[in-house]
This record gives C-alpha cells, structure tokens and sequence, in this order.
C-alpha cells in the first residue's frame, strides 16, 4: 500500500490549463475516484502520479518521497488503461508477465507464477493461452486489469477502465475491480466521468471542473451536501433539479415555488449573499406529488409532459411553465400524461445556491427561506 500526497500540481498544454493548483491527499489503502466531465483535468492528474507526465509546478509525494522526476517504471505505481493496451501478439499470459519479467527482473518461472495465482484470483486462468483478439472486451479487460494487479504495486491507476462496455457487463466488473483492489491491499485512484461509477467503486469522490478540485469527499457527503450547483447537477441520476431564483420584490425572489421570503439581517435588509445568482436545488426524490402533507411545505403545480419507466420507479418531467421539474416516484404512483399535478417539498430537503460560483449556503429550512404562499396542511 501507499500514500499519495500532490502539493500544488499546476500543467498547462499551450494556452489551456489542465490543472490549477491541485492540491490532494489520497490515504494508504484508499480507494479514491476523480470524477469530472470531458476537459476538467482528470486525465491529466492521473498521468501526472503514473510519471508519464512532469507538472509545469508542484511536488507529488509517495509515501513520503518525493516523485518529481522519478521515471514511470521506477515509481510503485501500476495502471489499467481505457484501451486495454494488451500487445495482440502475445497471449494473456505473454501480456502479464512481460512487465514482471523486463520491468521487476523476475524469472520466467516467478514471472508466470505470479500470473497464475492473479489470474486464479480473478477466474480468468482459462484466457491465459488465448491472443486478445480472441477475447470479449470484458476479458480483455479482465487481463489488463491481471497485469496491474500482478505487479504487487502499492498504486493501481485506472483510466477510464470500463469505457466501451455494455451495460451489464460494465455494472458487474465495476463491483469485481472494487474488490480485487481492496483484496489486494492497494491504494487505488480511478478516473471517470461516470458518476455511477465513482459513486460505486470509491471511498472518497474528488470532483473537478475546469482544472480544480471543487469538493472531495465520501459519496454520502456529496450526494447529501453537495458544495455547489455544479456537483449537484453532476451527481445523483437523475441530476438534481436546479431552479432559478429571481428578483421579485424587496426581500423576496421569484421562483418556481412563488415568491420566497429572505429573511433580514444583511446590510440591504436581506440575508447577506443569499440574493446574488440564487439557485435552489431539490433531489427528483424529494420531490412528492399532490398536495403538500405537512405545514410550511413549499408547493407548486405543473404539467406532466413526459413519463420515464425505470423498472419500479418512474421520472416524471413536470412543466412549470418556465422550469421543468424531474420528479422519481413509484410505478403506481405515475399521473397520467399532460394531466395537471401538484408537486411539494419540504424545507430541510431544498438546498440554496448563491453567488457567482453557485456555492451551497444550506437548506431552506436551515436559512429560514420560507415561501409566501406555504400552502399545506398538517
């Protein structure tokens, strides 16, 4: 196992920074994704901790000891890679063995050894004689996945490891390399911009955009308090709504929930920051259909314009009229099409959103936002 610290890791390709200033600490033994869109810097990072390439400033430490021009075969560091890399000309047991071989010195005798034993705790001993052409991408990635892990390295990298995967392969092996990684001891980093895989596969999530790290933490904690609105809307499936909150009046803003109260205390007469680009954001799971069950409840009314089946759960699109809300709700409960429903939430399940970089300030109930129409029984 080992520790991976990276103290202010800055690169720029040209005129574009990939990364700005990261700075990230993943524990012995942990499993950590980098989760982000295509673009936010994610790849970059992890080439920079596999040495294949040199950050413009900064230091990445592992166990303690800095890596700063340490060449990629000399760091205790392995990686399963988004296109498999497996020579086709050489068999599975040719493919992990050949970096046991010329990258450890190990014999031929302890090199295929090793394979054996990796390739039996994975169940893949019966691919080793075959060529890659010869095999599913499942397998191939299996092997790929084989040779990393029958390094013994401290570090497993992945990069992207199930892109390209059908659906029910890439459900099961997600859950297979999570095990394998822990059985195996090792810290492990993956790098996706699959939600659902990073929300699977990690201890702690590290969410980027635009060469930074905006929040990192357990996927609990970012599904539960996401930092801004932009990881509220990249996690959770579906999104997060995030709804617009407007001017309306003095200590109020318009939304799609009537107008809402600010309460006072700022130097305008208004909870200091929380008028500036305002946002609120509601899980479709909180939001409930018909009329609001309990006191204070904001509440709404809307079209229902389109009905997802999801197995047990439906995704119910509502229009608001200027807004469409995303509503999941049981199978018996789904309204019919262009039927008019209303919709409620409770205040401590409505998050708020506020400045130029959309940061969390709480939950409604938390912030006293009370709505001027809260509309509801007991």
């Amino acid at each position: 196992m080992a520790s991976i610290s990276l103290e202010n890791i800055s690169k720029r390709f040209g005129h574009i920074t990939a990364l700005d200033g990261v700075n990230l600490d993943i524990r012995d033994g942990e499993s950590l994704a980098i989760l982000g869109p295509s673009g936010s810097g994610k790849s970059s990072l992890l080439r920079i901790i596999a040495g294949l390439e040199d950050p413009d400033t900064g230091r990445i430490l592992l166990d303690g000891k800095d890596q700063n021009g340490v060449p990629a075969h000399q760091r205790d560091i392995s990686i399963v890679f988004q296109n498999f890399a497996l020579y086709p000309h050489l068999t599975s047991m040719g493919n992990i063995t050949l970096g046991l071989r010329h990258g450890l010195c190990l014999s031929k005798k302890d090199a295929e050894q090793r394979a054996r034993e990796t390739a039996a705790r994975m169940r893949v001993e019966d691919l080793l004689d075959r060529r890659p052409k010869a095999m599913s991408g499942g397998q191939r990635q299996r092997i790929a996945l084989a040779r990393a892990l029958a390094r013994h390295a401290g570090v497993v990298l992945l990069d992207e490891p199930m892109s390209g995967l059908d659906a029910q392969l890439h459900i099961s092996l997600r859950a297979e390399i999570h095990q394998l990684i822990s059985q195996e001891g090792a810290t492990g980093v993956t790098v996706t911009h699959d939600q659902q895989d990073a929300m699977s596969m990690a201890d702690r999530i590290a969410v980027m955009n635009r060469g930074r790290i905006v929040q990192l933490g357990t996927p609990d904690e970012l599904y539960d308090e996401p930092a801004s609105a932009f990881v509220a809307g990249f996690i959770g499936a579906p999104p997060m709504n995030l709804l617009a909150a407007t001017p309306h009046q003095q200590g109020q803003l318009a939304t799609a929930f009537g107008p809402i109260r600010l309460p006072e205390g700022g130097p305008d007469g208004t909870h200091s920051g929380l008028g500036t680009d305002a946002k609120v954001g509601i899980r479709p799971e909180d939001v409930l259909l018909g009329t609001p069950g309990r006191a204070g409840a904001w509440a709404s009314e809307g079209t229902v314009i389109l009905v997802e089946p999801n197995g047990p759960l439906r995704t119910v699109h509502v229009d608001l009229g200027d807004e469409v809300v995303l509503v999941s709700c049981r199978s018996e409960e789904r309204p019919d099409l262009l039927s008019r429903v209303g919709l409620w939430a409770l205040p401590e399940k409505i998050h708020w959103f506020s400045g130029p970089e959309g940061l969390r300030a709480g939950t409604a109930a938390g912030l006293g936002l009370t709505t001027a129409a809260m509309a509801g029984a007991v």
